[in-house]
């Protein structure tokens, strides 16, 4: 450990001094006024959490998102905060910040530390321990049963020995447990197209070949003269796995969680086999994408496109179907299809978070900061945070029961296209940082806070003619009513386990990238193979390659640290 701590702290060296201070004012050159509340806004502040004072205390703040924004937070996300006697100076992520911050010592008041960093840190007095802070913690708090196995783990597992709890992680229930379909995991067809085409049915993954011809054939192209394609492919989610997989493996229940292990993982069973077993969804996926593009069915700039440019076709309507790599399907008129061998998968945040925030023995105010913190556990903040501020004007408000909906104003800018006419100071988008309950937790009022999960989001969202037809056709609300009622087979993933997994070593490493570097290449390749004959040529040309590279012995590897992490994970949660 302490070898690990001297090499942190030399790899970085010269970039010490990153963040200059910790605990005080932006010294930049911003206007103070652009980056403060008015003074009204501060007078409200002891309505609004502060207790007898109207002192702003600063913090900085790194988390996991260089999406998250820079410099101290203005507009209504700073109003927010400030109303809580809090400014935020945000860091934006990188790891080689994150690096020269353990480097130097000198690291932001609250910062996000994966599970190794954060025990090296907590080693060398970098962190300070939470302990005498918790109870103070009202989010925390109230959400005991989802904290208290994390903290016991934490203790037991992730604190050096000592005893303490050094971070806090990200806990939260089943995403089931309020999604009206599957959120992105599903087939979901450019509706007007397949009502068009006459709903052609299917039964296997394979058949629905067929039914895509009829719908190009339906419509070749857009208004604006955009050729329709089946799949959209993209190739910048590759990390250590051919990422577009996904997209079929989540509607037979698999996930590719493990791939770079060479490793494919069974959801509803909770166990893996290998990649290159005969008869893998791998090979079968491949070899249905293969059949896609044979067709004329896969979009030929897949290849050099991003996932933000597949998505602008999605959402011009030149996509057929839309797939997993995309969200919020609904809005742009796609709607999922059900066949017979269609395995619906959730997730669920992990129980036991191997990382999460830690507050910096540097700190200057650390009561600020576990404040903070505990903003990131509060119902009612994480509701404006994720949603927005509540009112008749904005994205949402309470109902007469106290049940959060979005507004009528907000549902008709959707329909026409439109802003929201919100005020600057009150104009709260979706803060893009990881927040210590998961979005699909259910509030004491019986819903999300985050507010695409609302029951009356998803009326909306199926209250277009498109979606009517969907309910026409199908008889059901929503997709989840039907499987509901048909007691259709669901495959959830629980993760919790993962956080017992064993952290690859510098061989593993060299070694995954290494089979990155034939298995991916190799996947696109057969996506766009001439002939079958070629098509299996590279599988076994890919195969052969990563067993020279010793894959069965990393498979072997994998599916035995699966099998130990899932055995100490089911013993804290009997």
């Amino acid at each position: 450990m302490k070898k690990r701590l001297a090499g942190l702290f030399m790899a970085a060296a010269m970039c010490a001094g990153l963040l200059g201070g910790c605990g005080t004012q932006n010294d930049g050159n911003q206007d103070a006024s652009q980056n403060t509340a008015t003074d009204g806004a501060n007078s409200e502040g002891a309505d609004s959490g502060q207790t007898g004072s109207d002192e702003v205390a600063s913090i900085t703040f790194f988390g996991t998102n260089a999406n998250s924004g820079s410099g101290v937070l203005t507009g209504g996300l700073g109003k927010f905060f400030e109303d809580k006697g809090l400014s935020v100076e945000v860091v934006p992520y990188s790891a080689e910040k994150l690096q020269a911050q353990l480097a130097s010592g000198d690291l932001a008041d609250v910062i996000w530390l994966p599970q190794q960093e954060m025990l090296t840190a907590a080693e060398g007095g970098l962190i300070i321990p939470l302990d005498d802070y918790l109870a103070q913690m009202q989010g925390i708090t109230k959400h005991a049963d989802l904290f208290d196995p994390f903290f016991e783990y934490a203790r037991e597992y992730n604190s050096n020995g000592t005893g303490k709890v050094y971070y806090l992680g990200k806990v939260g229930p089943s995403s089931l447990n309020v999604v009206a379909d599957t959120e992105r995991f599903a087939m979901k067809m450019n509706w007007a197209i397949y009502a068009e085409a006459g709903y052609p049915e299917f039964s296997t993954l394979e058949d629905s070949v067929e039914a895509f011809k009829t719908m190009q054939e339906t419509r070749p192209q857009t208004e604006d003269g955009i050729p329709t394609y089946a799949m959209n492919l993209f190739s910048d989610f590759d990390t250590d796995h051919f990422w577009n997989i996904n997209s079929v493996y989540c509607l037979l229940g698999k996930a590719d969680t493990y791939l770079g292990w060479g490793v494919e993982y069974d959801v509803r069973t909770q166990t893996g086999t290998s990649m290159f077993a005969d008869g893998s969804t791998y090979y079968r996926a491949l070899k249905y994408m293969y059949n896609l593009n044979q067709a004329g069915l896969i979009d030929p700039d897949s290849l050099s496109q991003t996932r933000s440019t597949a998505y602008e076709k999605i959402h011009s309507g030149a996509a057929l179907a839309g797939w997993a790599g995309v969200p919020g399907l609904e809005s742009d008129g796609y709607y999922p299809v059900v066949f017979d061998e269609f395995i619906p998968t959730y997730t669920t945040a992990s129980s036991l978070p191997s990382g999460g925030y830690c507050i910096s023995a540097k700190c200057e105010n650390v009561e600020a900061a576990v404040k903070f913190l505990d903003l990131l556990a509060d119902e009612e903040a994480l509701l404006t945070l994720w949603s927005g501020y509540a009112g008749d004007e904005m994205r949402w408000n309470y109902d007469e029961s106290g049940m959060p909906v979005i507004t009528e104003v907000f549902a008709q800018s959707m329909a026409d296209g439109t802003e929201l006419n919100i005020p600057a100071d009150q104009s709260i988008e979706f803060w893009n940082i990881t927040y210590l309950i998961d979005s699909g937790y259910i509030l004491d009022v019986g819903t999300s806070y985050n507010y695409t999960y609302f029951p009356s989001y998803y009326d909306y969202l199926y209250s277009s003619d498109l979606a009517k037809d969907w309910t026409n056709l199908y008889g059901y609300a929503y997709l989840r009513e039907m499987l509901e009622d048909k007691n259709w087979t669901v495959a959830e993933q629980t993760e919790g386990f993962s956080t017992f997994l064993t952290p690859d070593d510098d061989a593993m490493i060299m070694t995954k990238a290494a089979l990155k570097d034939i298995i991916v290449p190799a996947s696109w390749r057969m996506v766009f193979a001439t002939s079958e004959s070629e098509f299996d040529s590279i599988w076994e040309e890919m195969k052969t390659q990563c067993e020279s590279l010793g894959i069965d012995d990393v498979i072997q590897y994998k599916l035995e640290d699966i099998a130990n992490a899932r055995a100490i994970w089911a013993s804290l949660n009997k």
